[in-house]
């Protein structure tokens, strides 16, 4: 369920439901107060009943904040990355567990199994595990599919490897979040496109990541001032076009081999693009491009 959808929601209950994370998005529509928006994410939990159960990321300081601001009748069961909760999933020698209630601790898979990259990934599937669990869904059945999980299009997508460069298509990242895991699964230099129509981004939690990751950005939209003044005493090469060929060919010639170029805009498209789909295949496509004429 969307924001959007939860806004217009009067009588709409789940019995369970699940908030990955609350973070600076879409705050155009919400009058550019996170609080507006806070309230919208959690209507998913507020309209349960106390049958019910409200699995939520407990490394999340939003979510936590809201654990203790809103009357949530449900059963509440938690997911952590960070810490070993007495209730819920978490991570213990880079093994996911499940505890119940009654300390029972249940192992499930090992990290390092999982074929995905980025922690949000991973944070997706402890959620998946709680439920599965809840559901009685048999373990072996649940791990063998998550053991073949392929990356979606446009989301961390690898394209192509032109000299040494690797061309990842990361369109679907609207937002600064999704940003932020991706820099975050990434070892080699990054040259990042980033841009579109900004929804009341704050870039705060990206400055050690870009600081440590990003050697140059190049800002791919028609209004790109937010993103220059927010990066330019961080990162020495800022560019920018309205041109996602020309993005592509000034991330081509800033890179060396090993680098990575990261198309991920933390913005929405709807400034030069129908939606982040066209915007992701017209990168795949002009990447590709420059694949042949490097041949």
């Amino acid at each position: 369920m969307s924001s959007f959808q939860l806004d217009d929601c009067l009588n709409f209950r789940s019995n369970i439901s699940v908030l990955l994370n609350i973070t600076r998005d879409h705050l155009n529509r919400y009058d550019n107060n996170i609080e507006n928006y806070i309230d919208s994410k959690f209507r998913i939990a507020t309209f349960q009943k106390k049958e019910d159960i409200f699995i939520y990321n407990h490394d999340d300081p939003i979510i936590r904040e809201g654990i203790k601001k809103y009357a949530i009748a449900s059963h509440c069961i938690p997911f952590s990355m960070k810490e070993e909760l007495h209730v819920g999933a978490y991570i213990k020698a880079n093994k996911i567990f499940i505890r119940d209630q009654k300390n029972k601790e249940i192992y499930f898979l090992n990290v390092k199994d999982i074929p995905l990259i980025g922690d949000h990934n991973i944070y997706n599937i402890m959620a998946s595990l709680i439920i599965s669990e809840i559901l009685n869904v048999k373990k072996e059945s649940i791990i063998s599919i998550l053991l073949k999980l392929k990356s979606i299009e446009h989301r961390m997508e690898k394209i192509s490897n032109i000299n040494g460069v690797q061309f990842i298509n990361d369109s679907k990242a609207t937002n600064v979040n999704a940003v932020f895991y991706a820099l975050k699964s990434m070892n080699a230099p990054i040259i990042w496109i980033v841009g579109g129509e900004d929804k009341g981004n704050n870039y705060v939690e990206l400055i050690p990541l870009v600081k440590k990751k990003v050697k140059a950005i190049i800002c791919l939209g028609n209004n790109n001032e937010k993103i220059i003044n927010f990066f330019k005493n961080i990162i020495d090469i800022i560019l920018e076009t309205k041109n996602i060929k020309k993005a592509v060919y000034m991330a081509y010639i800033l890179s060396y081999q090993g680098d990575n170029v990261l198309f991920s805009p933390a913005c929405s498209s709807f400034d030069l693009f129908k939606d982040y789909k066209e915007r992701g295949n017209q990168f795949k496509q002009e990447v590709r491009k420059l694949l042949y004429e490097s041949l």
